[in-house]
């Protein structure tokens, strides 16, 4: 019992010392618990935003899961050319931080007809979803792959059009779960809403924090966390044994449909044409090809500084969350999850108040605050990559593992069987980190370079052409990392 709570704590450290330990002192600073304070828990105008947040996010998770269970089953159930290709040019789409998506819908609509078409709530589902809906997709293509031998193999012996109704209907839980996922990881969405005029109850938390009654912004938050609370852990909780003998990487079997390449060729243009959108609008004129060339450089480099910092709080992240969901600590993977789905405003805030006065000089020009609490926001992605990790690995290969010490069984056994799944999570935790705002805006030292907060500042008070060159190289990074991820899910093609 000593070990095992040992076990849960330890993978906890940084999301006790980067979220719950400042969120608490905060809390008891600005008089949240104090008799005095107002009886009432949130004004009705707060609950309202709270409502309205609520309508949109379930929205934009219905449609992202719908449009992702559709990607899964012809990426799954078919074959065709460029399945590989097709799938990374899907997740760059979600990569690539929501300021360079908008800033290359902006140079190409322009900013008067973006807030004409895009504005309030259709604007922030649409652009919600569109964003999350490859996280579906390979949430989807996850739950795939954990399908036994024998059944694939059934899969594949029937007409083309009763083996895809099939496929629907085995993927109908995972997708139900997957909708629930994305409905938590959306809540505490504010960059993109913000684009389309839409304050979300994020804004509302951030503006009570800094500008209104502090107490507010925490009593907000506190609702937020009840609610929260029972989703996180009914979503945690362990499904069926796996009895998976490993998916077949082979082609051999699945039908040629004209229709679901068709349909594949058109949920990729909106991923072509970004990126074509960015070499377009970020092209120099003449004139100014050295200027350009330049930033360009500037850029490049702003994010070679920015990568091992991404890197170590992404792997740390992931590791921790492996651990936890490897030792089945399930209340230890809640508790890991709730940082990200509050604003990350929350958690900063609380970390510049307690932390910094204390801190010595020499720690002020180093972003070491930033990176603890970014840390804590890629908390689910780390319980979900360990979870899919622990899962996927055979129930007879972990009755084997059990042979071994317990110190054997998880470093040299299970760790090395899970790194296909906890690599990608890295690259999408590093992507996650590059592209984070709401942090580094308020925990960044003087002169540290991020380029996507660079970008947000760009969107918000003047728009050129330096935008889209950032936007681009932010774009390539994702394409990369996207890359990366697609080459843990390959078919043979």
């Amino acid at each position: 019992m000593k070990n095992r709570a040992v076990g849960m704590i330890f993978p906890l450290l940084p999301v006790l010392i980067g979220f719950y330990i400042p969120i608490v002192m905060v809390a008891i600073e600005d008089q949240v618990f104090s008799p005095e304070s107002e009886t009432s828990i949130v004004a009705a105008a707060d609950l309202l935003v709270v409502l309205s947040t609520i309508r949109i996010v379930a929205m934009a998770a219905l449609l992202a899961t719908l449009i992702g269970l559709v990607d899964a089953i012809l990426l799954a159930g078919t074959r065709g050319p460029l399945r590989g290709f097709i799938l990374i040019l899907l997740l760059s789409s979600f990569l690539i931080p929501p300021a360079a998506l908008a800033s290359a819908v902006q140079a190409c609509v322009g900013a008067s007809t973006l807030r004409a078409t895009v504005r309030d709530e259709f604007g922030a589902v649409l652009m919600l979803s569109l964003r999350w809906a490859p996280v579906a997709a390979a949430i989807l293509l996850a739950a795939v792959s954990m399908w036994p031998r024998a059944e694939e193999r059934a899969l594949r012996s029937l007409p083309p059009g009763v083996a895809l109704v099939a496929r629907l209907r085995g993927l109908r839980p995972a997708a139900f779960r997957c909708a629930g996922l994305l409905l938590l990881l959306l809540l505490p969405a504010a960059e993109l809403p913000s684009y389309a005029g839409v304050e979300t109850v994020s804004q509302r938390i951030l503006a009570r924090l800094t500008v209104g009654d502090a107490a507010e912004g925490w009593r907000l938050a506190m609702v937020m966390m009840t609610l929260l609370v029972p989703a996180i852990y009914f979503l945690t909780s362990s499904g069926d044994e796996p009895a998976r003998a490993g998916h077949l990487n082979q082609v051999h079997g699945l039908p040629r449909l004209p229709w679901a390449n068709r349909f594949l060729f058109l949920r990729v243009l909106p991923a072509v044409a970004l990126i074509l959108v960015l070499f377009y609008t970020a092209w120099p004129r003449a004139s100014e090809v050295v200027i350009a060339g330049k930033e360009l450089v500037d850029a490049v480099s702003s994010i070679g500084l920015e990568l091992p910092r991404a890197l170590l709080a992404s792997v740390v992240a992931i590791l921790c969350g492996w651990r936890l969901a490897d030792g089945g600590h399930r209340i230890g993977l809640l508790l890991l999850c709730l940082p990200t789905m509050l604003p990350g405003s929350l958690g900063a805030i609380a970390v510049a108040r307690i932390y910094r006065p204390f801190l010595p000089w020499w720690l002020d020009d180093l972003p070491f605050l930033l990176t603890l609490t970014q840390m804590c926001k890629l908390g689910a992605l780390a319980a979900a990559g360990g979870f899919v990790a622990t899962c996927v690995l055979p129930a007879s290969e972990r009755v084997a593992a059990h042979l071994l010490s317990p110190t054997v069984a998880r470093w040299r056994i299970r760790l090395p069987r899970a790194l296909p799944v906890l690599i990608p999570a890295v690259g999408i935790g590093v992507a996650l980190v590059l592209g984070e705002v709401e942090a580094t805006l308020l925990l960044a030292p003087p002169g540290h370079p991020s380029t996507a907060l660079e970008l947000h500042q760009m969107m918000h008070f003047r728009n050129d052409e330096q935008a889209a060159r950032l936007a681009l190289v932010l774009a390539m990074l994702g394409a990369t990392l996207a890359l990366m991820v697609g080459r843990c899910w390959k078919r043979g093609d």
